[in-house]
């Protein structure tokens, strides 16, 4: 394995361990899209929030269609998280299939996941929102930028 591999390996583990920083207390307890089955749904946002309040996800798609009950497909979806310590995580997907009941989120055509100070690329991705874990597969690159951070 290169340094590289392993610098990259490195800074995904860390960018996990601050994503699972999040008490499982915080999580509420149910999640639901308001989409009815098979009407899609232009211009969708979906907040989703703790039980004290604060803003943990939201959900924005340019359309949103229930499969069935336990299926959303979406379009253009761009999901906005906080990671453990308060900075916003952006995920991007041209298309992206959501399992209320699991809360995983998966992409075949392409992912992208940021922060102010890296973006991670890949062809296909699945990310649970109750975790906040998230794979990558085929083609992954990694950019970290220092710029604006302090030393």
């Amino acid at each position: 394995m290169s340094w590289s591999d392993f610098s990259r390996i490195l800074v995904l583990a860390s960018m996990v361990a601050s994503l699972q920083a999040e008490k499982a207390s915080s999580e509420p307890a149910d999640f639901d899209l308001p989409v009815p089955v098979g009407m899609p749904v232009n211009g969708i946002k979906v907040p989703q929030y703790a039980e004290d309040g604060r803003r943990l996800m939201l959900f924005e798609a340019a359309v949103a269609k229930k499969v069935d009950d336990k299926q959303v497909e979406m379009e253009s979806l761009k999901l906005e998280a906080l990671d453990g310590e308060g900075r916003k995580i952006f995920v991007e997907m041209p298309q992206a299939l959501f399992n209320l009941e699991s809360r995983i989120l998966t992409g075949e055509n392409s992912a992208k996941i940021s922060r102010e100070d890296f973006e991670i690329t890949g062809d296909s991705i699945e990310f649970n929102t109750k975790t906040r874990f998230g794979t990558l597969r085929g083609n992954v690159k990694m950019v970290i930028s220092t710029e604006g951070n302090p030393k």
